[in-house]
């Protein structure tokens, strides 16, 4: 068991990630939440704007994951991330988003290794994305380049300001009425810190990789709810056809949580329900590979050509 941080009403984790790195954050989706989008879905026939942007901002940010992996004491292997050399394959604006978060999720963990000259060539292909996709205004890439060229000094700058970048994005593509693209950069960044946590959990037994590995179940579900919405898309329908496949090796790990103490905190006008807790997590033998098996299949469909 290990302490859970609980989020009903979130905006991002990777701020609280970066200022304290020894700290484990999750947002966990509650019952009671899931429900209602459930309600809401089956109501209107789809989800409604407002449902899709708090589904978004609960889903936790892949940085909490790249400090995970360097905890764990594996190194780090560049072979693991997708190659800013195939950036020239992406031509339509699905893959270009999906390959965006890949990329954003990639340069988070070349970051936390301090791989300066790796970061850098990340940040390129960020930007190549962003620009395919009309977004590239959004990103200070000049400053993003001088911050990963510094090392571990201005790490914690680093995050908050690509961080910052990706919210700007994100509130963009809503207002444009853009929003499946912001579920395919968010599932793009999921899918990649799912594979590189199964990666690094092959190569050493953890059982908190495990943990976070098996607690992405809930995430899964949110994300195909997501995905769901937009299936009138063939891609958008085949994408979600694997993340069900997914889904389904999952249905058999359990995922207990054990709310504690909650509490109400107000930031900048917003009120968030912070809660203790604990969880337990129960994985068969054989779950990892199947889960990384089928996530690399995913993640291959986007990467490759």
């Amino acid at each position: 068991m290990k302490k859970l941080f609980l989020s009903i009403l979130v905006a991002s984790s990777c701020m609280a990630v970066s200022c304290n790195k020894t700290t484990e954050t999750t947002k966990v989706t509650t019952d009671s939440t899931k429900k209602e989008v459930k309600s809401e879905t089956t109501t209107k026939g789809k989800l409604s704007p407002e449902v899709i942007k708090n589904i978004i901002e609960s889903i936790p940010s892949p940085a909490e994951i790249s400090f995970l992996i360097k905890d764990s004491g594996v190194k780090y292997d560049q072979s693991m991330m997708n190659s800013a050399d195939n950036v020239g394959n992406y031509s339509t604006d699905y893959k270009k988003a999906l390959n965006l978060g890949i990329y954003s999720t990639d340069l988070g963990y070349a970051n936390i290794y301090e791989q300066s000259q790796d970061a850098i060539t990340l940040v390129t292909a960020v930007r190549d994305m962003a620009d395919g996709l009309n977004i590239v205004k959004f990103f200070d890439f000049e400053n993003i380049r001088k911050l990963a060229a510094s090392g571990s000094e201005n790490l914690d700058k680093l995050l908050e300001e690509t961080t910052m970048n990706l919210q700007k994005m994100n509130d963009h593509l809503q207002e444009e009425d853009r929003t499946d693209m912001t579920v395919l950069v968010l599932t793009g960044g999921w899918i990649e810190s799912l594979y590189l946590t199964c990666k690094v959990a092959k190569i050493k037994t953890s059982e908190e990789l495990n943990s976070r590995i098996a607690e992405q179940k809930i995430t899964l579900d949110q994300i195909i709810l997501l995905v769901e919405h937009y299936e009138a898309s063939p891609k958008m329908k085949t994408l979600r056809e694997e993340l069900v496949a997914l889904d389904k090796i999952y249905a058999g790990i359990e995922v207990k949580t054990v709310p504690g103490e909650s509490k109400k905190v107000e930031k900048g006008g917003t009120i968030t329900i912070e809660q203790t807790g604990t969880t337990e997590v129960k994985m068969k033998p054989g779950d990892l590979d199947a889960i990384l098996a089928q996530v690399t299949l995913i993640r291959d469909n986007i990467t490759k050509k």
